[in-house]
């Protein structure tokens, strides 16, 4: 990995540049309400440990992006994003790897992300990390 590039732990003044980092990759599927500066600022406090961006050393644009969380009892991964410039060289595995590190730290040994059905290069990601789809679960959403 670039020695030029650090990760960092994210902070909700990230919010405004990490968002447009998301807008820049396809399959992100950004919602008004999931992904605003309000609830992506509450899952920072409720997970501050597994939530993680990488930037350049120099200019400090963030240029990486993945939200980690835990119930207590599983861990989700959430909005792993690169900069198109940066794909394709082991930044994305390593930004996985630091949310499992930090999840199994606290004793989370099961990790789940959700990946739309069209967005074939991220299913095609997630299982070059030994992710496994499953076909035994459909999910339900409620907006409370």
């Amino acid at each position: 990995m670039d020695n030029q590039i650090i990760t960092r732990k994210m902070q909700a003044e990230d919010y405004p540049n990490a968002y447009a980092l998301w807008q820049q990759v396809p399959g992100m599927n950004l919602r008004e309400f999931d992904d605003s500066f309000e609830e992506i600022s509450r899952l920072l406090r409720f997970n501050p440990n597994f939530c993680f961006v990488a930037e350049t050393k120099t200019d400090k644009q963030i240029i990486g992006s993945i939200l980690g969380a835990t119930d207590g009892r599983r861990g989700t991964i959430y909005h792993l994003a690169v900069a198109p410039g940066y794909q394709n060289q082991g930044l994305g595995t390593q930004l996985v790897n630091k949310v499992i590190e930090q999840l199994q730290a606290v004793g989370i040994h099961k990790i789940f992300v959700n990946v739309m059905k069209d967005n074939l290069a991220g299913q095609s990601f997630w299982q070059q990390l030994k992710f496994v789809k499953r076909s035994d679960v459909i999910r339900f959403n409620k907006i409370i």
